[in-house]
Protein backbone atom coordinates (compact mmCIF):
# COMPACT_ATOMS: atom_id res chain seq x y z
CA UNK A 1 0.00 0.00 0.00
CA UNK A 2 1.15 3.54 -0.76
CA UNK A 3 1.05 5.45 2.51
CA UNK A 4 0.75 9.27 2.43
CA UNK A 5 3.78 10.69 4.25
CA UNK A 6 4.59 14.23 5.30
CA UNK A 7 8.01 15.84 4.85
CA UNK A 8 9.52 14.06 7.86
CA UNK A 9 8.12 10.65 6.96
CA UNK A 10 5.09 10.59 9.28
CA UNK A 11 1.77 9.11 8.25
CA UNK A 12 -1.17 11.02 9.73
CA UNK A 13 -4.38 9.11 10.33
CA UNK A 14 -6.55 11.99 9.07
CA UNK A 15 -4.56 12.28 5.85
CA UNK A 16 -4.74 8.51 5.32
CA UNK A 17 -8.52 8.59 5.72
CA UNK A 18 -8.69 11.48 3.22
CA UNK A 19 -7.08 9.35 0.51
CA UNK A 20 -9.39 6.40 1.09
CA UNK A 21 -7.42 4.29 3.56
CA UNK A 22 -9.62 2.93 6.35
CA UNK A 23 -8.99 2.78 10.09
CA UNK A 24 -9.10 -1.01 9.83
CA UNK A 25 -6.30 -0.99 7.24
CA UNK A 26 -4.17 1.22 9.48
CA UNK A 27 -4.74 -1.06 12.49
CA UNK A 28 -3.95 -4.16 10.45
CA UNK A 29 -0.73 -2.56 9.17
CA UNK A 30 0.32 -1.84 12.76
CA UNK A 31 -0.51 -5.41 13.86
CA UNK A 32 1.54 -7.00 11.09
CA UNK A 33 4.46 -4.62 11.73
CA UNK A 34 4.26 -2.63 8.51
CA UNK A 35 3.59 0.57 10.48
CA UNK A 36 4.84 1.63 13.91
CA UNK A 37 2.85 4.01 16.10
CA UNK A 38 4.76 7.22 16.83
CA UNK A 39 2.13 9.31 18.59
CA UNK A 40 -1.63 9.53 18.74
CA UNK A 41 -2.80 9.38 15.13
CA UNK A 42 0.75 9.32 13.71
CA UNK A 43 2.71 6.39 12.31
CA UNK A 44 6.01 5.62 10.59
CA UNK A 45 6.89 2.93 8.06
CA UNK A 46 8.66 0.30 10.13
CA UNK A 47 11.25 -0.66 7.50
CA UNK A 48 12.84 2.81 7.57
CA UNK A 49 13.26 2.82 11.36
CA UNK A 50 16.37 1.55 13.18
CA UNK A 51 16.10 -2.19 13.78
CA UNK A 52 15.70 -3.68 17.23
CA UNK A 53 18.82 -5.81 17.67
CA UNK A 54 21.07 -7.20 20.38
CA UNK A 55 21.57 -3.68 21.73
CA UNK A 56 17.91 -3.46 22.76
CA UNK A 57 15.37 -0.83 21.75
CA UNK A 58 17.54 2.20 22.48
CA UNK A 59 18.09 3.52 18.95
CA UNK A 60 14.55 2.68 17.86
CA UNK A 61 12.95 4.37 20.86
CA UNK A 62 15.14 7.45 20.40
CA UNK A 63 14.11 7.75 16.73
CA UNK A 64 10.42 7.31 17.55
CA UNK A 65 10.72 10.02 20.19
CA UNK A 66 12.48 12.36 17.75
CA UNK A 67 9.66 11.88 15.24
CA UNK A 68 7.07 12.39 17.96
CA UNK A 69 8.70 15.67 18.96
CA UNK A 70 8.94 16.91 15.37
CA UNK A 71 5.29 16.06 14.75
CA UNK A 72 4.18 17.77 17.95
CA UNK A 73 6.26 20.85 17.14
CA UNK A 74 4.38 21.30 13.88
CA UNK A 75 1.10 21.25 15.81
CA UNK A 76 2.39 23.66 18.47
CA UNK A 77 4.48 25.85 16.18
CA UNK A 78 4.08 28.93 18.40
CA UNK A 79 6.27 27.27 21.04
CA UNK A 80 9.84 25.99 20.49
CA UNK A 81 10.82 22.50 21.57
CA UNK A 82 13.00 22.46 24.68
CA UNK A 83 14.62 20.20 27.28
CA UNK A 84 14.81 16.51 26.23
CA UNK A 85 12.64 17.17 23.17
CA UNK A 86 15.05 19.76 21.78
CA UNK A 87 17.88 17.37 22.65
CA UNK A 88 16.26 14.61 20.59
CA UNK A 89 16.09 16.84 17.51
CA UNK A 90 19.58 18.30 18.01
CA UNK A 91 21.26 14.95 18.67
CA UNK A 92 22.22 15.93 22.20
CA UNK A 93 22.66 12.73 24.24
CA UNK A 94 20.58 12.54 27.41
CA UNK A 95 20.40 10.21 30.39
CA UNK A 96 17.20 8.18 30.82
CA UNK A 97 14.82 10.70 29.24
CA UNK A 98 11.05 10.30 29.64
CA UNK A 99 10.09 9.45 26.06
CA UNK A 100 6.42 9.86 26.80
CA UNK A 101 6.52 13.65 27.24
CA UNK A 102 7.17 16.36 24.65
CA UNK A 103 8.64 19.57 26.10
CA UNK A 104 8.03 23.12 24.90
CA UNK A 105 9.06 26.50 26.34
CA UNK A 106 7.55 29.97 26.23
CA UNK A 107 9.12 33.35 27.06
CA UNK A 108 6.10 34.12 29.25
CA UNK A 109 6.59 34.00 33.01
CA UNK A 110 3.18 32.38 33.46
CA UNK A 111 0.90 29.96 31.69
CA UNK A 112 3.05 26.87 32.02
CA UNK A 113 1.31 23.54 32.19
CA UNK A 114 2.24 19.92 32.68
CA UNK A 115 0.05 17.27 31.13
CA UNK A 116 0.55 13.54 30.71
CA UNK A 117 2.23 13.85 27.31
CA UNK A 118 3.04 17.57 27.05
CA UNK A 119 5.00 19.95 29.29
CA UNK A 120 5.07 23.69 28.62
CA UNK A 121 7.88 25.42 30.52
CA UNK A 122 7.98 29.17 31.13
CA UNK A 123 10.66 31.88 31.19
CA UNK A 124 12.57 31.05 28.02
CA UNK A 125 15.22 33.78 27.58
CA UNK A 126 15.52 35.73 24.36
CA UNK A 127 18.02 34.60 21.71
CA UNK A 128 18.14 31.04 23.04
CA UNK A 129 16.53 29.24 20.11
CA UNK A 130 17.44 28.09 16.62
CA UNK A 131 15.90 26.18 13.74
CA UNK A 132 16.58 22.47 13.34
CA UNK A 133 14.83 20.07 10.97
CA UNK A 134 12.32 22.76 10.09
CA UNK A 135 11.14 23.51 13.64
CA UNK A 136 12.20 25.95 16.34
CA UNK A 137 14.16 24.42 19.23
CA UNK A 138 16.24 25.73 22.09
CA UNK A 139 19.92 25.87 21.14
CA UNK A 140 22.28 23.16 22.46
CA UNK A 141 23.63 25.30 25.33
CA UNK A 142 20.15 26.34 26.49
CA UNK A 143 18.92 22.77 26.16
CA UNK A 144 21.74 21.38 28.29
CA UNK A 145 21.25 24.06 30.97
CA UNK A 146 17.50 23.45 31.09
CA UNK A 147 17.98 19.71 31.49
CA UNK A 148 20.56 20.26 34.24
CA UNK A 149 18.23 22.61 36.10
CA UNK A 150 15.23 20.29 35.94
CA UNK A 151 16.61 16.73 35.90
CA UNK A 152 19.34 16.79 38.53
CA UNK A 153 23.11 16.54 38.57
CA UNK A 154 23.64 13.20 36.77
CA UNK A 155 21.29 14.00 33.87
CA UNK A 156 22.63 17.55 33.76
CA UNK A 157 26.22 16.36 33.62
CA UNK A 158 25.36 13.97 30.78
CA UNK A 159 23.69 16.79 28.83
CA UNK A 160 26.54 19.24 29.42
CA UNK A 161 29.13 16.59 28.50
CA UNK A 162 27.23 15.96 25.29
CA UNK A 163 27.03 19.69 24.50
CA UNK A 164 30.81 19.96 24.83
CA UNK A 165 31.25 16.89 22.60
CA UNK A 166 29.14 18.70 20.00
CA UNK A 167 31.57 21.61 20.11
CA UNK A 168 29.58 24.02 22.30
CA UNK A 169 32.08 26.23 24.19
CA UNK A 170 31.72 26.01 27.96
CA UNK A 171 31.36 29.81 28.01
CA UNK A 172 28.08 29.43 26.15
CA UNK A 173 26.76 27.12 28.87
CA UNK A 174 27.66 29.70 31.52
CA UNK A 175 26.11 32.47 29.40
CA UNK A 176 22.81 30.62 29.07
CA UNK A 177 22.77 29.88 32.79
CA UNK A 178 23.31 33.57 33.50
CA UNK A 179 20.45 34.78 31.31
CA UNK A 180 17.83 34.34 34.02
CA UNK A 181 17.35 33.08 37.53
CA UNK A 182 15.83 29.62 37.52
CA UNK A 183 15.03 26.91 39.97
CA UNK A 184 17.82 24.36 39.90
CA UNK A 185 20.48 26.91 38.92
CA UNK A 186 22.96 25.64 41.51
CA UNK A 187 22.67 22.10 40.15
CA UNK A 188 23.13 23.38 36.61
CA UNK A 189 26.20 25.35 37.70
CA UNK A 190 27.74 22.22 39.21
CA UNK A 191 27.03 20.24 36.04
CA UNK A 192 28.73 22.89 33.91
CA UNK A 193 31.75 23.08 36.23
CA UNK A 194 32.29 19.32 36.00
CA UNK A 195 31.36 18.90 32.33
CA UNK A 196 33.92 17.17 30.13
CA UNK A 197 33.47 16.51 26.43
CA UNK A 198 35.75 13.47 26.61
CA UNK A 199 32.98 11.50 28.33
CA UNK A 200 31.78 9.14 25.61
CA UNK A 201 28.11 8.67 26.49
CA UNK A 202 25.47 9.43 29.16
CA UNK A 203 26.20 6.26 31.11
CA UNK A 204 29.86 7.17 31.49
CA UNK A 205 28.69 10.60 32.66
CA UNK A 206 26.36 8.92 35.15
CA UNK A 207 29.23 6.95 36.67
CA UNK A 208 31.32 10.10 36.99
CA UNK A 209 28.39 11.94 38.59
CA UNK A 210 28.14 9.27 41.29
CA UNK A 211 31.89 9.51 41.94
CA UNK A 212 31.74 13.30 42.21
CA UNK A 213 28.69 13.27 44.47
CA UNK A 214 30.41 10.80 46.79
CA UNK A 215 33.28 13.25 47.27
CA UNK A 216 35.85 10.92 45.70
CA UNK A 217 38.69 12.27 43.54
CA UNK A 218 37.48 13.30 40.10
CA UNK A 219 38.93 10.96 37.45
CA UNK A 220 40.73 11.89 34.28
CA UNK A 221 38.97 10.58 31.16
CA UNK A 222 40.09 8.59 28.13
CA UNK A 223 43.64 8.29 29.43
CA UNK A 224 46.12 6.75 26.99
CA UNK A 225 48.34 3.82 28.00
CA UNK A 226 50.81 1.89 25.83
CA UNK A 227 50.60 -1.84 26.58
CA UNK A 228 53.57 -4.20 26.65
CA UNK A 229 52.89 -5.42 23.10
CA UNK A 230 52.98 -1.84 21.82
CA UNK A 231 49.22 -1.52 21.39
CA UNK A 232 47.24 1.42 22.74
CA UNK A 233 44.60 1.39 25.44
CA UNK A 234 42.30 4.28 26.26
CA UNK A 235 40.62 3.89 29.64
CA UNK A 236 37.28 5.47 30.46
CA UNK A 237 38.49 6.76 33.85
CA UNK A 238 41.87 7.03 35.55
CA UNK A 239 43.35 8.39 38.77
CA UNK A 240 46.97 9.58 39.09
CA UNK A 241 48.21 7.03 36.57
CA UNK A 242 47.68 4.30 39.18
CA UNK A 243 44.02 3.22 38.93
CA UNK A 244 41.80 2.87 35.88
CA UNK A 245 38.14 2.05 35.52
CA UNK A 246 35.94 0.93 32.64
CA UNK A 247 32.21 1.13 32.05
CA UNK A 248 31.09 -2.05 30.31
CA UNK A 249 27.83 -1.38 28.50
CA UNK A 250 26.36 -4.03 26.22
CA UNK A 251 26.84 -1.80 23.20
CA UNK A 252 30.58 -1.62 23.85
CA UNK A 253 30.96 -5.38 23.44
CA UNK A 254 28.80 -5.65 20.33
CA UNK A 255 30.55 -2.63 18.83
CA UNK A 256 33.82 -4.56 19.04
CA UNK A 257 32.40 -7.65 17.34
CA UNK A 258 34.60 -8.68 14.39
CA UNK A 259 33.61 -10.87 11.43
CA UNK A 260 33.49 -14.48 12.62
CA UNK A 261 33.43 -13.51 16.31
CA UNK A 262 31.03 -14.70 18.92
CA UNK A 263 30.48 -12.82 22.22
CA UNK A 264 33.01 -15.03 23.98
CA UNK A 265 35.78 -13.76 21.69
CA UNK A 266 35.08 -10.19 22.73
CA UNK A 267 35.10 -11.09 26.42
CA UNK A 268 38.40 -12.94 25.92
CA UNK A 269 40.01 -9.94 24.22
CA UNK A 270 38.76 -7.64 26.96
CA UNK A 271 40.23 -9.98 29.60
CA UNK A 272 43.60 -9.93 27.80
CA UNK A 273 43.44 -6.13 27.69
CA UNK A 274 42.71 -5.94 31.42
CA UNK A 275 45.60 -8.32 32.17
CA UNK A 276 47.89 -6.09 30.08
CA UNK A 277 46.78 -3.04 32.05
CA UNK A 278 47.49 -4.84 35.30
CA UNK A 279 50.99 -5.69 34.04
CA UNK A 280 51.55 -1.92 33.96
CA UNK A 281 50.96 -2.10 37.72
CA UNK A 282 47.60 -0.37 37.40
CA UNK A 283 44.68 -1.07 39.66
CA UNK A 284 41.69 -1.96 37.47
CA UNK A 285 38.01 -1.83 38.34
CA UNK A 286 34.95 -1.98 36.10
CA UNK A 287 31.22 -1.72 36.29
CA UNK A 288 28.12 -2.44 34.26
CA UNK A 289 24.81 -0.62 33.89
CA UNK A 290 23.29 -2.51 36.84
CA UNK A 291 25.97 -0.98 39.08
CA UNK A 292 24.87 2.49 38.02
CA UNK A 293 21.28 1.75 39.00
CA UNK A 294 22.25 0.09 42.29
CA UNK A 295 24.87 2.80 43.01
CA UNK A 296 27.64 0.28 43.68
CA UNK A 297 30.03 2.25 41.46
CA UNK A 298 31.19 4.33 44.44
CA UNK A 299 32.00 1.20 46.44
CA UNK A 300 34.09 -0.21 43.58
CA UNK A 301 35.98 3.05 43.07
CA UNK A 302 36.57 3.61 46.78
CA UNK A 303 37.99 0.10 47.15
CA UNK A 304 40.30 0.51 44.14
CA UNK A 305 41.56 3.92 45.27
CA UNK A 306 42.07 2.68 48.82
CA UNK A 307 44.18 -0.22 47.57
CA UNK A 308 46.52 2.28 45.89
CA UNK A 309 46.37 4.70 48.86
CA UNK A 310 44.84 7.45 46.75
CA UNK A 311 42.24 8.22 49.42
Amino acid sequence: MQWPQDSIGLIHRDRALDVGITDLQVKQAVRRGELTAVDRGRYAITDVLPAVDVHGRGRLDAELYRLKCLGAARDESRFPLSHESAAAVLGLATLLPDLGVVHFSTPSSSGGRKLRTRHLHTGLPANSTMEAEGVEVTNPARTAVDIAATRGFAAGLAACDSALRMGVPVDELYAELGKRRLSGASTALSAIKHADGRSANPYESWGRAQIIQAGLPVPDLQTHFVLSDGSNAYCDYSWAGKVVAEYDGKRKYWRDLRPGDDPGDIVYREKKREDALRRLELGVTRWITDDLYSKTVVMKVREALSDERLI
